[in-house]
Parts: C-alpha cells; structure tokens; sequence
C-alpha cells in the first residue's frame, strides 16, 4: 500500500525504485500543518514575511552548513509553504574548506532535518515573540519532491517559483484569504 498523508489522504509521488542520496537537482514543496499561513502576507502580489518567515528563510539559506553536498538555487518561503531546489553534488564534490562526511545522506533526510530545526525555532518564537500557535504540528506530514531531469525542467521550475506570490490570489491552495 502507497504512503498516504495529509486531509485529502493523497498518495505519495516518491518514486519507490529511486535513490534520493544520488547526486542532482531536486524541486521540493513542504507546506505547514492544514495550510495555515504563519510566515507572511502575499499583498499586491509582493511577499511581505513575518519574523517567523525571515527565520524559515534563514534556515533554509544554512542548509549548506550542514551537509557538504547541499546547493541552494532557487526558493521563496510563500505564508504557507516553501518551494525550492536542492542540489545535492556528488560523494567526494566537496566545495573548499568542508571535509567529506558519511556517505548515504538524501533529500528526505535534509528535510526531515529541515523541519526539525525550524520547528524547534518556530516554537521558541511562539514562546519568546508570540507567534502564532500550531496545531499538533509546525509541518504536515511528508513533503513533494520531484526530481529535476533536464535544463528546461529547471527553467521551467525556476519561473514557477519565481511567480508563486503574482499567482497566489488565484492559487486554490491559497486559504490565507487575500
């Protein structure tokens, strides 16, 4: 039986034979417990973040210090979820001054470290700066990935990120209300 998440119980689009610690570029959307919009605003097709959001977005810019392997292009943190690509590099392609760590490190664990980590910051800014409270969760369960497979799919997954806020008023997964 498929891994099945989230309200509308939707199957998983993990490709179950593919091996997600192997070097390349991948296009990854985490969303927040039941879409609630906790880092930011989407007005007049501008994102405006919220503290929470600014730290979302810093989180995300260090990934590179946690893994060797781990390249940034492009991502935005919208109010209820985040899109951006990954691009893991090979075993041994290292950038200077890292050293090679453990081998068999992949995109799931990243992002269950990901959501981790700014779980555990998000609830020190409920605590500290009254953020707004979450339901059970920060993160829903799993998140979307898709594996990047040519330049034109990254151009094409570029642009899309690029165009999440000016699309945001029609997007039907947008609940925040504009």
């Amino acid at each position: 039986m498929p891994f099945m998440y989230g309200p509308t119980r939707k199957k998983c689009v993990r490709l179950s034979d593919f091996d997600y610690s192997l070097a390349g570029a991948y296009f990854v959307t985490i969303c927040t417990q039941d879409r609630c919009c906790l880092f930011g605003n989407v007005i007049n097709e501008q994102l405006h973040q919220s503290p929470a959001g600014k730290m979302i977005q810093k989180a995300w810019l260090d990934l590179p210090t946690i893994h060797p392997r781990i390249q940034l292009d492009e991502f935005i943190v919208m109010p209820n979820h985040l899109h951006g690509i990954i691009v893991l590099e090979s075993e041994g392609n290292y950038r200077a001054g890292t050293r090679p760590a453990p081998t068999g490190f992949s995109l799931l664990d990243l992002v269950r470290i990901f959501k981790s980590m700014t779980t555990v910051h998000y609830i020190r800014g409920m605590k500290q700066h009254n953020w707004p409270p979450f339901r059970n969760r920060l993160w829903q369960r799993g998140f979307f990935e898709h594996v990047v497979r040519d330049d034109d799919d990254l151009c094409r997954i570029r642009e899309y990120i690029r165009n999440n806020p000016k699309n945001w008023d029609t997007d039907p997964e947008n609940p925040c209300g504009s």
